[in-house]
């Protein structure tokens, strides 16, 4: 039995997959009757520490009950496919309070539930100025602008609405960050890590307060320390006195509830989101022992390398902006309710040895000093504990990469080996970090190569060979490459070298998916007897409501009956798209690459034999949507599904590469071509083993592949 983590119990372009499960542990939705799955769990930590003008614990107390905060929603049905960017999600607020809110893209209608248990709903509409935002209409708002404003993607929900404050009577509303999210970790073994947590707390007296702190879980799952001390250490470095340990067990709707090893009336609870790839914790309310104290907490895990980049979202002040932060400096550029703009420029800087590399300093030598950690996904940035700062924070998310070097950004990977992957490059500071599924992720630093320029090494710990492969070319907003990635289904610690394909532009306009495109379906496991169609071509209409797949060997022009109808839908974020059948339904990426376009995607495959690993690969070339797809004799680089780096030629007969292995060896790849009829983008030819292959190439990218579909014998080239 297998499990695939994009299709269940469907047929992918005619590969029959049986079996269905969630598999990555990170579940989302709701499930049960309102009463359970209205069961939200409040945080508290108790701690009597002195205050300090930098960050410390703000004064929570045990938790000896909790508050439940109503719901007026009922929990819908999440299907992973249809309407993935409606649904619901658990909202974390900066006014101490946790919510639902209900979002319907096709209605452009949103509904809070309030604590009071009444909801509030609404329309919401994109803001012109700056795509990908949406701005909540809501009678809450009688400024002369609006900043209660939203950003997505998949799973999570980052902006500012205007929630009640807290204890006003009348009942008053203020604009504040929040954070939703709808998939949760829910295997303890993927809570291990080190996290860096910042929170504010509301109090009844009218203050607020800020708190930082350094935390680990560690033993799968099982074990949560954390550092409460008035200074900024990490969990090694944290002085024994001011150390809690909490063990962790499991409660209802995704909740981890952990108890003070040395206090069992200490207990928290929190859920573990997974947002952009990257764990994220989330925890608020208050308690009944404590309903002077409304407390907001966000954790990311800690970050061994700084990139710049570009996060937009709300502040506990009620501004909008955009925040670029870097090693150095960061730049927030926004606007408040009255529409004033402003732009504040301050210094960045790390903390010293004792503290996590993650949490950076924001003007330490001004008179308002801030903290900020950021993880490629969200941003947090949060006022010192001064008059001046504490009480402030900032949530924004991930909108682009802001360095010098345009190349420098987050690209979605797709490979045949792995799944759900974002590549984060800074070409200033020579960085990556490729987060990979099931929480795994490597960083390090990559160099040009001396020997051929345009191309770069990865560094990596994960390489063991005498010649390190893995490597990768930059083409505009695309990477053609091969990395070391995680085998999952293979016993801890095992790597393989592999291709793939990344890119950051994509298509979120259904006007642009029109075309005719070439299709290949690589797999994994090698040798597995499961691609009868494996090489096809779609048909997409200038609507883009619609798409037709057929045979692309011999060509067919899939009005001849052969095609199968599909209706395409939006998908989970705006770039991603589904293939809409009666019996199945898939995604789809398609990227820009200047005037090109590329049909992406890519899902892993378990199975029960952990020898077995694998998953597939789809790769696709759009033909000129004028003129004929002229075959292009080409020089490039190539990369194969054995782990190999080539020097590629090819020319309207020939496909020759001459491989280095990892071992120090080198191997030749040639292929005799054929012309495919009714299609000058595509041949046809076959190895010195007569293993026969297909090629497509537009003059930029070149994809080879058996026709039986093995990605081990996948070739994917980028012309010089």
């Amino acid at each position: 039995m297998q499990r695939d983590l994009g299709l269940c119990g469907l047929l992918l372009f005619g590969v029959i997959l049986t079996g269905c499960g969630g598999g990555t542990g990170n579940a989302s939705g709701d499930s049960g009757p309102d009463g359970a799955a209205a069961r939200l769990f409040a945080a508290g930590e108790s701690s009597s520490l002195p205050r300090t003008d930098f960050a410390a614990p703000a004064g929570e107390h045990a938790t000896t009950g909790t508050k439940e905060l109503g719901s007026v929603i009922r929990p819908l049905a999440r299907s992973p496919f249809a309407f993935a960017r409606n649904g619901q999600f658990h909202v974390y607020a900066g006014n101490g309070s946790r919510k639902r809110l209900a979002l319907d893209f096709d209605t452009r209608t949103y509904t809070v539930a309030d604590n009071s248990g009444q909801g509030t709903s609404g329309t919401f509409s994109e803001d012109a100025t700056e795509p990908g935002t949406y701005i909540f209409a809501s009678t809450r708002i009688t400024s002369v602008v609006n900043t209660a404003r939203f950003r997505i993607t998949a799973d999570a929900i980052v902006g500012a609405f205007p929630f009640e404050k807290p204890w006003s009577d009348p009942v008053r509303y203020e604009v504040v960050p929040f954070i939703g999210a709808r998939a949760f970790v829910t295997n303890p073994a993927e809570l291990d890590g080190s996290y860096n947590r910042f929170g504010i707390s509301r109090n009844s007296d009218g203050s607020s307060d800020s708190q930082i702190l350094a935390m680990e879980i560690s033993g799968n799952g099982t074990l949560l320390e954390m550092c409460f001390d008035i200074g900024i250490y990490r969990i090694a470095t944290c002085p024994y006195q001011s150390r809690r340990s909490y063990l962790l067990t499991a409660s209802v709707d995704s909740v981890w509830t952990g108890t003070n090893i040395a206090a069992p009336n200490d207990v928290l609870q929190f859920r573990m989101a997974r947002i952009g790839g990257e764990n994220v914790w989330l925890s608020g309310g208050y308690t009944d022992a404590a309903p002077g104290i409304h407390v907001f907490r966000v954790g990311l895990k800690d970050a061994t390398i700084w990139p710049t980049a570009r996060y937009g979202g709300g502040s506990s002040d009620g501004r909008w902006g955009t925040n670029i932060i870097g090693p150095t400096s960061s730049s927030r550029t926004s606007f408040d309710a009255t529409g004033t703009p402003s732009t504040l420029v301050r210094t960045v800087s790390t903390l010293g040895e004792s503290a996590p590399l993650g949490i950076r300093g924001v003007d330490l030598n001004g008179t308002q000093k801030y903290f900020a950690i950021q993880n490629g996904a969200l941003s947090v940035v949060l006022g010192a504990r001064n008059p001046d700062t504490q009480g402030y924070i900032q949530v924004g998310l991930f909108k682009d990469h802001a360095g010098v070097d345009t190349r420098s950004g987050t690209y979605h990977v797709f490979s045949g080996q792995r799944s759900i992957v974002k590549l984060t490059l800074d070409f200033d500071a020579g960085t990556y970090r490729m987060n990979e599924d099931f929480s795994q992720a490597s960083s390090g630093t990559f160099s040009a190569d001396p020997s051929d320029p345009g191309s770069y090494i990865f560094d990596s710990q994960r390489i063991t060979g005498a010649v390190n492969t893995a490597r990768f070319r930059v083409a505009q907003d695309a990477i053609i490459g091969a990395f070391p990635f995680y085998v999952h289904a293979l016993p801890p610690n095992q790597y393989q070298i592999q291709p793939f394909v990344a890119a950051r532009n994509f298509v979120t306009y259904r006007g642009e998916l029109e075309g005719l495109y070439d299709l290949m379906v690589a797999g994994i496991p090698v040798g597995a007897n499961a691609y009868p169609l494996n090489l096809m071509r779609m048909a997409i209409p200038a609507s883009g409501s619609s798409a037709q797949l057929c045979k692309l060997v011999p060509v067919t022009s899939c009005a001849d009956g052969s095609s199968s109808p599909f209706s395409v839908i939006t998908g989970v974020t705006p770039e991603s798209w589904l293939l809409s059948a009666p019996a199945w339904v898939t995604r789809l990426y398609v990227a820009r690459v200047g005037t090109r376009r590329l049909a992406l995607y890519a899902t892993t495959q378990m199975y029960d034999n952990p020898t077995r690993v694998g998953g597939y690969m789809v790769m696709g070339l759009r033909r000129p949507s004028t003129g004929s797809a002229n075959w292009t004799s080409l020089s490039g680089r190539s990369y194969s599904g054995s782990g190999d780096l080539g020097a590629m030629l090819v020319d309207t007969s020939s496909y020759t590469t001459t491989y280095a292995r990892s071992d120090g060896t080198t191997a030749l790849f040639s292929l005799a071509l054929s012309p495919v009829t009714n299609n000058t983008q595509v041949k046809i030819g076959a190895d010195t083993s007569g293993t026969p292959y297909a090629v497509i190439q537009d003059d930029l990218f070149m994809f080879a592949m058996p026709t039986s579909g093995d990605a081990s014998q996948l070739h994917i080239s980028l012309a010089n």
